[in-house]
């Protein structure tokens, strides 16, 4: 039997994911409602971007010195897309004054799948519902309704305005 203690205990060393995938200001809306929650609760935030996987590469580009090359771009743009979302990350926290602790976590991969092996363990998982176009709370984009449908924790949708 667990005791409320040890529930209470587990969920404050989980950290809160936030999903945010850099397309227009909407991400500034996301994260600053995980930051709340953060600041509200006391527990760090996990910044998560997915980067879709690159096309199956042809035999020709399988030499040595075009992986290398193609290593090379890949760190360089996990390393930018980090720094951008720091960035963003401090803009909002200097607006507010404080920060939890944060992490950036920037993965190649399939959206949902990225954000649902990174909230395994989360305490909460904080995503936009950029959806169809469509002006209606009930239609979810496919990576928000694959999350919310899979997630092993609770999920925020912050729908777009």
């Amino acid at each position: 039997m667990v005791e409320v203690n040890d529930v209470t205990r587990q969920q404050h060393t989980a950290p809160i994911v936030v999903g945010l995938d850099r397309d227009g200001s909407h991400d500034d809306v996301v994260l600053a409602a995980a930051l709340n929650h953060a600041q509200y609760t006391g527990w760090a935030v996990h910044v998560v971007h997915a980067i879709p996987p690159d096309p199956v590469p042809d035999a020709s580009s399988l030499r040595a010195a075009t992986s290398l090359a193609r290593h090379a771009a890949r760190q360089a743009r996990r390393q930018a897309i980090t720094e951008d979302l720091q960035r963003q990350t401090a803009k909002i926290t200097d607006q507010r004054g404080g920060q939890p602790p944060v992490n950036y976590k920037v993965r190649y991969g399939d959206p949902a799948t990225v954000l649902l092996a990174a909230a395994q363990h989360a305490a909460l998982l904080v995503i936009g519902t950029r959806g169809t176009g469509h002006r209606s709370p009930l239609l979810l984009g496919t990576v928000s309704q694959d999350v919310a449908v899979h997630a092993a924790c609770p999920v925020l949708l912050i729908p777009t305005s």
